[in-house]
Protein backbone atom coordinates (compact mmCIF):
# COMPACT_ATOMS: atom_id res chain seq x y z
CA UNK A 1 0.00 0.00 0.00
CA UNK A 2 1.58 3.28 -1.12
CA UNK A 3 1.27 6.12 1.38
CA UNK A 4 1.58 9.88 1.15
CA UNK A 5 3.11 10.54 4.56
CA UNK A 6 6.81 9.87 4.94
CA UNK A 7 9.78 11.15 6.81
CA UNK A 8 12.96 12.86 5.79
CA UNK A 9 15.69 10.80 4.22
CA UNK A 10 15.63 7.65 2.08
CA UNK A 11 16.85 4.09 2.16
CA UNK A 12 19.28 3.59 -0.73
CA UNK A 13 20.72 0.18 -1.60
CA UNK A 14 23.74 -0.22 -3.86
CA UNK A 15 23.37 -3.76 -5.19
CA UNK A 16 26.61 -4.75 -6.95
CA UNK A 17 27.15 -7.87 -9.03
CA UNK A 18 30.68 -8.97 -8.08
CA UNK A 19 31.13 -11.74 -10.66
CA UNK A 20 33.81 -11.51 -13.34
CA UNK A 21 31.22 -10.70 -15.99
CA UNK A 22 31.00 -7.18 -14.57
CA UNK A 23 34.34 -5.41 -14.71
CA UNK A 24 33.93 -1.73 -13.97
CA UNK A 25 36.08 0.39 -16.25
CA UNK A 26 36.91 4.05 -15.68
CA UNK A 27 33.58 5.15 -17.17
CA UNK A 28 31.64 2.81 -14.88
CA UNK A 29 33.51 3.91 -11.78
CA UNK A 30 32.98 7.55 -12.69
CA UNK A 31 29.25 7.05 -13.14
CA UNK A 32 28.71 5.20 -9.88
CA UNK A 33 30.82 7.73 -7.97
CA UNK A 34 28.82 10.55 -9.53
CA UNK A 35 25.54 8.90 -8.50
CA UNK A 36 26.74 8.50 -4.93
CA UNK A 37 28.09 12.05 -4.62
CA UNK A 38 25.13 13.73 -6.30
CA UNK A 39 22.20 11.68 -5.02
CA UNK A 40 22.98 10.84 -1.40
CA UNK A 41 21.71 13.53 0.93
CA UNK A 42 21.88 14.23 4.63
CA UNK A 43 19.38 11.99 6.41
CA UNK A 44 19.66 9.11 3.90
CA UNK A 45 20.66 5.61 4.93
CA UNK A 46 22.91 3.72 2.50
CA UNK A 47 23.26 -0.07 2.29
CA UNK A 48 25.87 -1.90 0.22
CA UNK A 49 24.74 -5.33 -1.02
CA UNK A 50 27.33 -7.36 -2.98
CA UNK A 51 25.75 -10.37 -4.67
CA UNK A 52 26.43 -13.28 -7.00
CA UNK A 53 25.18 -16.76 -6.09
CA UNK A 54 24.86 -15.57 -2.48
CA UNK A 55 24.02 -12.17 -1.02
CA UNK A 56 25.66 -10.11 1.67
CA UNK A 57 24.60 -6.92 3.39
CA UNK A 58 27.16 -4.56 4.86
CA UNK A 59 26.38 -2.38 7.87
CA UNK A 60 24.15 0.58 7.11
CA UNK A 61 25.78 3.99 6.68
CA UNK A 62 23.86 7.00 7.95
CA UNK A 63 24.58 10.03 5.78
CA UNK A 64 25.20 13.02 8.04
CA UNK A 65 28.18 14.64 6.27
CA UNK A 66 30.43 14.41 3.20
CA UNK A 67 32.69 12.05 5.15
CA UNK A 68 29.85 9.48 5.20
CA UNK A 69 29.52 9.73 1.43
CA UNK A 70 33.23 9.00 1.13
CA UNK A 71 32.71 5.98 3.41
CA UNK A 72 30.13 4.62 0.95
CA UNK A 73 32.59 5.09 -1.91
CA UNK A 74 35.36 3.37 0.03
CA UNK A 75 33.19 0.35 0.91
CA UNK A 76 31.63 -0.11 -2.53
CA UNK A 77 33.03 -3.35 -4.08
CA UNK A 78 34.23 -2.00 -7.42
CA UNK A 79 36.71 -4.87 -7.89
CA UNK A 80 35.64 -8.27 -9.21
CA UNK A 81 35.51 -11.17 -6.76
CA UNK A 82 37.41 -13.88 -8.66
CA UNK A 83 35.73 -16.64 -6.68
CA UNK A 84 32.17 -15.40 -7.31
CA UNK A 85 30.19 -17.19 -10.06
CA UNK A 86 26.65 -17.79 -11.25
CA UNK A 87 24.67 -14.68 -10.45
CA UNK A 88 21.23 -15.55 -9.12
CA UNK A 89 19.63 -12.23 -10.05
CA UNK A 90 16.10 -13.25 -9.09
CA UNK A 91 17.26 -14.27 -5.64
CA UNK A 92 18.98 -10.87 -5.33
CA UNK A 93 15.80 -9.05 -6.39
CA UNK A 94 13.64 -10.88 -3.87
CA UNK A 95 16.17 -10.30 -1.09
CA UNK A 96 16.67 -6.58 -1.81
CA UNK A 97 12.98 -5.66 -2.17
CA UNK A 98 11.96 -7.68 0.90
CA UNK A 99 14.82 -6.12 2.86
CA UNK A 100 13.64 -2.61 2.00
CA UNK A 101 10.02 -3.47 2.78
CA UNK A 102 11.12 -4.78 6.18
CA UNK A 103 12.75 -1.43 7.01
CA UNK A 104 9.49 0.45 6.42
CA UNK A 105 7.47 -2.23 8.22
CA UNK A 106 9.64 -1.83 11.31
CA UNK A 107 9.04 1.91 11.17
CA UNK A 108 5.31 1.28 10.78
CA UNK A 109 4.95 -0.83 13.92
CA UNK A 110 7.10 1.67 15.85
CA UNK A 111 4.90 4.58 14.68
CA UNK A 112 7.80 6.20 12.85
CA UNK A 113 7.59 7.89 9.47
CA UNK A 114 8.15 5.57 6.54
CA UNK A 115 10.60 6.50 3.78
CA UNK A 116 11.13 6.68 0.08
CA UNK A 117 13.52 3.98 -1.08
CA UNK A 118 15.78 3.28 -4.04
CA UNK A 119 18.01 0.55 -5.42
CA UNK A 120 21.06 1.12 -7.60
CA UNK A 121 21.71 -2.12 -9.53
CA UNK A 122 25.10 -2.83 -11.17
CA UNK A 123 24.82 -6.10 -13.04
CA UNK A 124 24.86 -7.63 -16.51
CA UNK A 125 21.89 -9.82 -15.53
CA UNK A 126 18.41 -8.76 -16.74
CA UNK A 127 16.03 -7.50 -14.08
CA UNK A 128 12.34 -8.37 -13.64
CA UNK A 129 12.47 -11.51 -15.82
CA UNK A 130 9.72 -14.12 -15.75
CA UNK A 131 11.83 -17.02 -14.44
CA UNK A 132 15.42 -17.87 -13.67
CA UNK A 133 15.61 -19.68 -17.03
CA UNK A 134 15.77 -16.28 -18.73
CA UNK A 135 19.29 -15.78 -17.35
CA UNK A 136 22.09 -18.12 -18.38
CA UNK A 137 24.07 -17.79 -15.12
CA UNK A 138 21.23 -18.79 -12.79
CA UNK A 139 22.63 -21.59 -10.58
CA UNK A 140 21.40 -25.09 -11.44
CA UNK A 141 19.99 -25.59 -7.94
CA UNK A 142 18.20 -22.23 -7.79
CA UNK A 143 14.47 -22.53 -6.94
CA UNK A 144 13.88 -19.61 -9.30
CA UNK A 145 14.36 -21.91 -12.28
CA UNK A 146 10.89 -23.25 -11.49
CA UNK A 147 8.16 -20.67 -12.15
CA UNK A 148 5.78 -22.31 -9.66
CA UNK A 149 8.26 -22.59 -6.78
CA UNK A 150 7.39 -20.74 -3.57
CA UNK A 151 10.36 -18.42 -4.07
CA UNK A 152 9.39 -17.57 -7.67
CA UNK A 153 5.79 -16.88 -6.70
CA UNK A 154 6.86 -14.74 -3.75
CA UNK A 155 9.23 -12.70 -5.93
CA UNK A 156 6.51 -12.25 -8.54
CA UNK A 157 4.10 -10.98 -5.89
CA UNK A 158 6.60 -8.42 -4.61
CA UNK A 159 7.31 -7.14 -8.13
CA UNK A 160 3.58 -6.77 -8.78
CA UNK A 161 2.81 -5.02 -5.48
CA UNK A 162 5.70 -2.58 -5.17
CA UNK A 163 5.49 0.75 -7.08
CA UNK A 164 8.79 0.32 -8.90
CA UNK A 165 10.07 3.01 -11.26
CA UNK A 166 13.18 1.74 -13.10
CA UNK A 167 15.61 3.57 -15.39
CA UNK A 168 18.60 1.86 -17.01
CA UNK A 169 21.75 2.75 -18.89
CA UNK A 170 24.11 0.33 -20.66
CA UNK A 171 27.76 0.68 -19.63
CA UNK A 172 30.63 -0.94 -21.59
CA UNK A 173 33.05 -3.16 -19.65
CA UNK A 174 36.80 -3.50 -20.05
CA UNK A 175 36.33 -6.44 -22.45
CA UNK A 176 33.82 -4.49 -24.60
CA UNK A 177 30.78 -6.24 -23.19
CA UNK A 178 27.82 -4.53 -21.55
CA UNK A 179 26.33 -4.36 -18.11
CA UNK A 180 23.43 -2.25 -16.90
CA UNK A 181 23.36 0.53 -14.38
CA UNK A 182 19.71 0.59 -13.24
CA UNK A 183 18.07 2.92 -10.74
CA UNK A 184 14.82 1.69 -9.21
CA UNK A 185 12.85 4.24 -7.18
CA UNK A 186 10.18 3.04 -4.74
CA UNK A 187 7.55 5.36 -3.32
CA UNK A 188 6.91 5.21 0.46
CA UNK A 189 5.22 1.84 0.78
CA UNK A 190 4.09 -0.59 3.47
CA UNK A 191 2.00 -3.73 3.39
CA UNK A 192 -1.48 -3.63 4.90
CA UNK A 193 -1.96 -5.78 7.99
CA UNK A 194 -5.45 -6.16 9.42
CA UNK A 195 -6.70 -8.53 12.15
CA UNK A 196 -10.23 -9.27 13.39
CA UNK A 197 -11.56 -7.27 16.35
CA UNK A 198 -14.72 -7.56 18.48
CA UNK A 199 -18.12 -6.35 17.22
CA UNK A 200 -17.40 -7.40 13.66
CA UNK A 201 -14.61 -4.87 13.25
CA UNK A 202 -10.96 -5.21 12.34
CA UNK A 203 -7.86 -3.33 13.35
CA UNK A 204 -5.29 -2.27 10.75
CA UNK A 205 -1.74 -1.07 11.30
CA UNK A 206 -1.84 1.24 8.30
CA UNK A 207 -5.04 2.96 9.43
CA UNK A 208 -3.57 3.66 12.85
CA UNK A 209 -0.34 4.81 11.24
CA UNK A 210 -2.15 7.21 8.92
CA UNK A 211 -4.11 8.67 11.83
CA UNK A 212 -0.96 9.21 13.88
CA UNK A 213 1.21 10.48 11.02
CA UNK A 214 -1.31 12.63 9.19
CA UNK A 215 -3.31 14.34 11.95
CA UNK A 216 -0.79 17.15 12.38
CA UNK A 217 -0.29 18.05 8.69
CA UNK A 218 -4.02 17.58 8.03
CA UNK A 219 -4.89 19.87 10.93
CA UNK A 220 -2.31 22.35 9.66
CA UNK A 221 -3.83 22.30 6.16
CA UNK A 222 -7.34 22.80 7.55
CA UNK A 223 -6.17 25.72 9.70
CA UNK A 224 -4.34 27.16 6.70
CA UNK A 225 -7.48 26.97 4.56
CA UNK A 226 -9.58 28.55 7.30
CA UNK A 227 -6.98 31.31 7.77
CA UNK A 228 -6.92 31.93 4.01
CA UNK A 229 -10.73 32.19 3.90
CA UNK A 230 -10.76 34.59 6.87
CA UNK A 231 -7.94 36.67 5.36
CA UNK A 232 -9.77 36.79 2.01
CA UNK A 233 -12.94 37.92 3.76
CA UNK A 234 -11.08 40.66 5.63
CA UNK A 235 -9.36 41.80 2.44
CA UNK A 236 -12.68 41.87 0.60
CA UNK A 237 -14.22 43.89 3.41
CA UNK A 238 -11.38 46.41 3.14
CA UNK A 239 -12.13 46.85 -0.58
CA UNK A 240 -15.84 47.57 -0.12
CA UNK A 241 -16.62 51.28 -0.61
CA UNK A 242 -18.20 53.26 2.20
CA UNK A 243 -21.09 55.62 1.62
CA UNK A 244 -20.46 58.89 3.46
CA UNK A 245 -23.51 61.10 3.96
CA UNK A 246 -22.90 64.72 5.09
CA UNK A 247 -25.80 66.22 7.02
CA UNK A 248 -25.33 69.99 7.47
CA UNK A 249 -27.13 71.61 10.41
CA UNK A 250 -30.11 73.66 9.30
CA UNK A 251 -30.40 72.19 5.80
CA UNK A 252 -33.07 69.86 4.49
CA UNK A 253 -32.39 66.16 4.12
CA UNK A 254 -32.74 66.47 0.35
CA UNK A 255 -29.68 68.69 0.32
CA UNK A 256 -27.46 66.12 2.08
CA UNK A 257 -24.29 65.30 0.17
CA UNK A 258 -23.29 61.68 -0.43
CA UNK A 259 -19.66 60.74 -1.02
CA UNK A 260 -18.00 57.38 -1.69
CA UNK A 261 -14.83 56.48 0.18
CA UNK A 262 -12.67 53.43 -0.49
CA UNK A 263 -9.63 52.11 1.36
CA UNK A 264 -6.60 54.44 1.41
CA UNK A 265 -8.70 57.34 0.13
CA UNK A 266 -9.57 60.60 1.84
CA UNK A 267 -11.99 63.50 1.69
CA UNK A 268 -10.79 67.04 2.21
CA UNK A 269 -12.68 69.27 4.69
CA UNK A 270 -13.05 72.91 3.67
CA UNK A 271 -12.01 73.09 0.05
CA UNK A 272 -10.75 71.03 -2.87
CA UNK A 273 -7.36 69.38 -2.54
CA UNK A 274 -5.33 67.39 -5.07
CA UNK A 275 -4.51 64.67 -2.56
CA UNK A 276 -8.22 63.95 -1.87
CA UNK A 277 -10.84 62.34 -4.11
CA UNK A 278 -13.51 64.88 -3.08
CA UNK A 279 -14.22 67.45 -0.41
CA UNK A 280 -16.77 68.53 2.18
CA UNK A 281 -17.37 72.29 1.82
CA UNK A 282 -17.49 74.46 4.91
CA UNK A 283 -16.81 78.10 5.80
CA UNK A 284 -13.51 79.58 4.69
CA UNK A 285 -11.23 78.71 1.83
CA UNK A 286 -8.72 76.67 3.81
CA UNK A 287 -8.36 72.88 3.86
CA UNK A 288 -8.94 72.31 7.54
CA UNK A 289 -8.26 68.58 7.47
CA UNK A 290 -9.03 65.24 5.91
CA UNK A 291 -11.29 62.30 6.55
CA UNK A 292 -8.90 59.46 5.80
CA UNK A 293 -9.84 55.78 5.50
CA UNK A 294 -7.22 53.16 6.31
CA UNK A 295 -8.60 49.66 5.82
CA UNK A 296 -11.74 49.71 8.00
CA UNK A 297 -10.74 52.63 10.21
CA UNK A 298 -11.60 56.30 9.75
CA UNK A 299 -9.22 59.06 10.86
CA UNK A 300 -9.48 62.82 11.17
CA UNK A 301 -6.22 64.47 10.08
CA UNK A 302 -6.07 68.25 10.80
CA UNK A 303 -3.93 70.63 8.73
CA UNK A 304 -3.99 73.33 11.50
CA UNK A 305 -4.67 75.97 8.84
CA UNK A 306 -8.05 76.56 10.50
CA UNK A 307 -9.67 74.99 13.56
CA UNK A 308 -11.80 71.87 13.45
CA UNK A 309 -13.65 70.54 16.51
CA UNK A 310 -14.73 67.05 17.47
CA UNK A 311 -16.76 66.50 20.64
CA UNK A 312 -16.29 70.20 21.46
CA UNK A 313 -12.48 69.88 21.48
CA UNK A 314 -10.16 71.24 18.84
CA UNK A 315 -8.36 68.47 16.98
CA UNK A 316 -4.65 69.22 16.68
CA UNK A 317 -3.28 65.82 15.69
CA UNK A 318 -4.36 62.72 13.79
CA UNK A 319 -7.28 61.05 15.56
CA UNK A 320 -9.20 57.82 15.01
CA UNK A 321 -12.96 58.33 14.75
CA UNK A 322 -15.37 55.69 16.04
CA UNK A 323 -19.04 55.05 15.45
CA UNK A 324 -21.19 55.46 12.36
CA UNK A 325 -22.37 58.97 13.19
CA UNK A 326 -19.71 61.65 13.75
CA UNK A 327 -20.35 65.34 14.47
CA UNK A 328 -17.72 67.91 13.46
CA UNK A 329 -17.60 71.69 13.80
CA UNK A 330 -15.68 74.08 11.53
CA UNK A 331 -16.38 77.53 13.10
CA UNK A 332 -15.86 80.68 11.07
CA UNK A 333 -13.43 83.14 12.70
CA UNK A 334 -13.87 81.30 16.04
CA UNK A 335 -17.36 82.81 16.33
CA UNK A 336 -20.06 81.31 14.17
CA UNK A 337 -20.35 77.55 14.33
CA UNK A 338 -20.58 75.41 11.20
CA UNK A 339 -21.60 71.98 12.34
CA UNK A 340 -22.23 68.90 10.20
CA UNK A 341 -22.75 65.23 10.83
CA UNK A 342 -20.95 62.48 8.93
CA UNK A 343 -23.03 59.33 8.67
CA UNK A 344 -21.13 56.24 7.54
CA UNK A 345 -22.78 53.35 5.73
CA UNK A 346 -20.32 50.50 5.23
CA UNK A 347 -22.76 48.57 3.03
Amino acid sequence: MALTAWGKGRDVIFAVDVTRSVRLNDQGRLRIEQIIRDSLQRGDTAYIVPFARNIQVADSIEITSKDDIQTVLNQLPLQTDLEARNTDIQNAELFVYRFLAQQNYCRLIENQSIREQAVVWLTDAPLATETGKDWIETPADSPFLQSNSNESQLRRQWLEVLPLDARSRDIPTENNEQYQLTIVDIKPTVQEFCTPAPSGKETCLVNRYLLQQLWLPTTGIILLIISAIVALGIWYNWQKPWQITIEIEGEDEEENQVKTLKGNQRLAIGDEDASAIDYIPCSGEEVRGYLERKRNQLYLVPTLEAPIFYKEKEVEKRMKLTGNRIRLNCPENHRKDFEFVIRINQK
